[in-house]
């Protein structure tokens, strides 16, 4: 038996359909792990057993699969980014139009990332077949393979010999249909790769297909809030901004966009219904980005992160992205004028990881506060600490966005990631003045999928948790 076992490292797939550039493409088609395996042959000059081994390979008939879900759920998980770049010079033949060239004048087109955060990180290709003299050369080659299908899905693949049990079955009858290499696959990617040299246009075909049919057993969905869509902004220029005052931030941005969106502005992203009143329904969320969580955090604010719920419809993500294009300034009084920069997907996966959008979604069992928590009420000392669940205050927190009871829960002054500043140094809207707020840790009985947004403030940028990991 050969199995490679596949890790998507940052819990999240950025891969889009060939024919559909918004639709993510999953389950990962065994026809782009093989790619992948060519690239890391050829990049690393690996040899002549090297490439006996993918000959062998793309022989054998399509393999059984484990991905968790095996199918894309409906409507569930997923989310577009969009980007735009500059068109390049090549077209530009003559002086009449070489101010083209300057960076106001470029043509821009667009880029779309579709991206979805699986069950399970770790998906397995299975074949029955032994590698035998070829087990040694697909493992050396597999060490090798750094992403698949897009650099924004860094991989790591090894050979095992213990997979588990297959979520994907190859089935004529079967609805899924994958696309699988095939013999004179490697000889194909490597013509296509020479063409390519002097034109970008040349694409490798499709290939040999398969069905699949769902089969086995897979876990059932990771808990997820109902927060889903973000936006990160980082700060560029302006004097130092302390964390202690995420007030003022929260504030500018909310005023900013409100003052930028167009009549008649839905609840879902100011926050309150048509007379006035508090919206009682989870609307768009503001966070502060802190240097928190290494050796040498100082806790300083680096940006800030949208958080839009689910339910928001297709009209109001455009116009929200419409308003956000426009968002480049803040104006903080005492703090001066700020630039702020919108981060891609893209930018951020290769940026600081306090600006990283998945350092704070990924699934875990335990998380810990960045911001304090605001309370409305006051657990019960006997509920709180090794062993309790926090009682009814921390089931109804974590309920309302989405997530299971707290298996344990631990309130203290300081948070467990280092650089943040204790709780009661943190200043407070007027509103939440009088309220008990705490740094918290919050363990389940099972993964969460984030953000873990919790409390009276968790709209204003408090109660803001990321996974937490023993030191």
């Amino acid at each position: 038996m050969l199995a490679l076992e596949l890790e998507y490292l940052l819990g999240r797939v950025f891969a889009a359909l060939p024919e559909n550039k918004l639709t993510v493409d999953w389950p990962p088609h065994p026809s782009r792990l093989f790619a992948a395996l060519v690239a890391a042959y050829e990049e690393c000059d690996l040899g002549e057993n090297a490439r006996n081994a993918l000959e062998w390979l793309e022989t054998l008939p399509g393999p059984r699969i484990y991905a968790n879900p095996p199918l894309l759920p409906e409507g569930g998980g997923r989310s577009v980014h969009e980007v735009f770049v500059p068109v390049n010079d090549s077209g530009i033949r003559d002086r009449k139009h070489l101010d083209q060239c300057l960076p106001e004048r470029r043509l821009r087109q667009p880029l779309w990332f579709p991206s979805f955060t699986p069950y399970d990180p770790l998906v397995w290709f299975i074949w029955p077949e032994d590698p035998g003299r070829h087990a040694s050369a697909l493992q050396n080659i597999a060490e090798n393979v750094t992403y698949l299908g897009h650099s924004m899905s860094p991989v790591r693949v090894s050979v095992t010999d213990s997979p588990p049990e297959p979520t994907l079955t190859p089935d004529p009858s079967g609805q899924l249909i994958l696309r699988i290499p095939e013999k004179g696959r490697l000889k194909h990617l490597e013509e296509v790769y020479d063409l390519r040299r002097t034109n970008t246009a040349i694409q490798p075909l499709s290939g040999l297909q398969q069905n699949y049919r769902v089969a086995g057993k897979f876990r059932a969905q990771t808990p997820a809030s109902v927060f889903r869509r973000v936006y990160v902004f980082r700060l560029m220029e302006g004097s130092r901004f302390s964390p202690e005052n995420v007030v003022s931030l929260i504030s500018t941005v909310r005023q900013a966009i409100l003052a930028l969106y167009p009549d008649p502005i839905p609840e879902i992203i100011s926050g309150h219904d048509p007379l006035g009143g508090i919206w009682k329904k989870p609307h768009l969320a503001i966070t502060p980005l802190l240097d928190a969580g290494h050796s040498y955090a100082d806790g300083h604010v680096m940006g800030f992160a949208l958080w839009l719920p689910q339910g928001a419809s297709l009209e109001v993500i455009d116009s929200l992205e419409t308003v956000l294009a426009r968002l480049d300034t803040l104006t903080m009084g005492r703090q001066g004028r700020w630039d702020i920069q919108y981060i891609s997907p893209v930018m951020a996966a290769r940026g600081a990881k306090s600006l990283d959008s998945n350092a704070y979604i990924q699934d875990s069992t335990i998380w810990a506060s960045v911001t304090p928590a605001v309370f409305g009420r006051y657990p019960k000392k006997s509920q709180i600490g090794p062993g309790k669940d926090g009682g009814p205050v921390f089931a109804e927190l974590c309920e309302w966005i989405g997530l299971p009871r707290p298996a344990e829960v631990r309130l203290g002054s300081v948070s467990a990631f280092n650089g943040v500043p204790r709780a009661a140094e943190f200043m407070m809207p007027e509103r939440f003045a009088t309220r008990f707020r705490a740094h918290v840790w919050l363990r389940f009985d099972e993964p969460v999928h984030g953000p873990v947004l919790i409390g009276a403030g968790q709209f204003n940028g408090f109660g803001f948790c990321k996974p937490w990991r023993q030191p």
